[in-house]
């Protein structure tokens, strides 16, 4: 009789297989959800009427990547505010001076349904939902 260990990695690998899509269809599902968090938050982002030359509106600087936060192409995406993003950290946040807003919470809160939505559609149009 084998050992109840292996028996229960040989189950999780089989099951792996079945559950974790690879990293291609991975990729191509984080980008599609980032893409509609991205939308979602730029909406959801607080705009002045201040004229920054330099470096544009918040809104403006809503951007996404499809590599995490750090460059490496692990299947992951990553959605931000580029160089601006201590700015949209002191409005989400506040300081001692100005109350938060947590714009950026709430759209991440609100789009969670809409961001599935996009990679569920990635993953059945791959074969991943057979």
């Amino acid at each position: 009789m084998a050992d109840f260990g292996l028996q229960l990695d040989q189950f999780v690998n089989q099951t792996e297989k079945l559950v974790i899509p690879d990293q291609k269809t991975q990729k191509a599902m984080t980008q599609a959800g980032a893409k509609v968090f991205e939308e979602h938050l730029r909406e959801a982002t607080p705009r002045t009427d201040h004229k920054d030359v330099k470096y544009g509106h918040l809104q403006d600087n809503v951007m996404s990547q499809n590599t995490d936060i750090n460059g490496e192409d692990n299947g992951n995406a990553t959605v931000g505010f580029g160089k601006k993003a201590y700015v949209a950290r002191f409005l989400n946040d506040g300081t001692i001076k100005m109350p938060a807003s947590h714009f950026v919470d709430n759209a991440r809160r609100e789009s969670v349904d809409a961001v599935f939505a996009a990679e569920r559609k990635v993953y059945d149009a791959m074969g991943g939902g057979k």
